[in-house]
């Protein structure tokens, strides 16, 4: 199996483990914050979805997440996405760009897990295209150029990072 194909692997379990925390949210829980000044669980479930899509629209080049100089880029790739693969986890206290937020409202469990998995279906069927024409890197508008399977990883990593937010029992 080649190293993107392990990643989407990788991808797809974290996926699945995180919708299954998800489903296990109490009802009563679903559109309650789960502490002050943060997100529902049903809103965290729709981040998720929206985060994969923007992820998409960004190794497509899209400019609609905003950007930085291509001089500065290097340096939030150094201090955020390197670290993050490096360490194998997502940093616990970051606010990430507007374009990544929730709906203000609570969507019902199956409509945010209808939106995520077309939203990684979508996405694997994009990186595995890129892949096969001989791309391995893009140029992101905040990290500058990344390896598609680091950036695979680093949503993996972004999924976990919020699963263990999620409120069980």
């Amino acid at each position: 199996m080649s190293e993107l194909e392990d990643v989407i692997a990788e991808n797809r379990k974290a996926t699945e483990r995180f919708l299954a925390t998800a489903r296990s949210v109490p009802k009563e829980k679903w559109a309650v914050p789960v502490a002050d000044g943060k997100w529902s669980p049903a809103q965290i479930v729709d981040h998720i979805a929206v985060t994969t899509e923007v992820a998409l629209k960004a190794i497509n080049g899209d400019p609609s997440m905003g950007s930085i100089p291509k001089f500065l880029r290097w340096l939030p790739r150094k201090l955020g996405f390197d670290p993050t693969i490096k360490n194998g986890r997502f940093p616990e206290k970051q606010r990430g760009p507007a374009i990544f937020a929730p709906s203000t409202g609570h969507p019902a469990y199956e409509v945010s897990v209808e939106r995520l998995n077309r939203a990684i279906v979508a996405l694997e069927t994009h990186v595995r295209a890129l892949i096969a024409a001989n791309q391995h890197s893009f140029e992101h508008t905040f990290f500058g150029r990344v390896g598609i399977a680091d950036y695979v990883r680093f949503g993996t990593l972004h999924t976990e990072h919020h699963e263990r937010q999620l409120p069980t029992g």
